[in-house]
């Protein structure tokens, strides 16, 4: 199977491994396992800047040309540290028709389907509603910049 992996560096450099370290766990899984690497997309922290995001669309750019059939990642933090995030995350990558593997053996419960985490049962769930709504509508649901707050009538409107 060709598989892309991905790392990245966590926004707290004080909590987990860096980039490199990461990119060496994914080289030896594939090592170990007999897939072939097309390529190690990261993220890392500029000096001075945000972590962003650029190894991840680099991924996506790859897995467009239909050279890659997994992505790889050393765990799921790599992904994000928040569960929410790390579902979308993984929601778009199985639409976009790729296979999601982590080299953490304790993933691979919360990557199956379902998985034992009820939390991660609600979002899948709530995810899967989302898209069958865009489906029914036909068009993407447009995401406003601030959630409407809701204004309470006055006493004057309530009589």
């Amino acid at each position: 199977m060709r598989v892309v992996g991905y790392v990245r560096d966590t926004p707290d450099p004080s909590e987990a491994e860096p980039a490199f370290a990461q990119a060496e766990r994914v080289r030896r899984w594939i090592n170990d396992s007999g897939h072939q690497l097309v390529a190690v997309c990261q993220d890392v922290r500029p000096a001075g800047r945000p972590l962003g995001r650029d190894g991840f669309r680099a991924m996506i750019g790859i897995l467009a040309t239909g050279e890659a059939e997994a992505v790889l990642v050393p765990s799921l933090d790599a992904l994000s540290p928040d569960k929410v995030a790390q579902e979308i995350m993984l929601w778009d990558l199985r639409a976009r028709g790729v296979a999601v593997i982590s080299a953490a053996e304790t993933d691979l419960d919360l990557l199956a389907d379902p998985p034992s985490d009820s939390i991660r049962i609600l979002i899948r769930d709530v995810l899967a509603k989302v898209a069958t709504h865009v489906e029914m509508v036909g068009a993407p649901v447009v995401p406003m910049a601030q959630p409407a707050t809701p204004s309470l009538p006055t006493a004057a409107e309530v009589e």
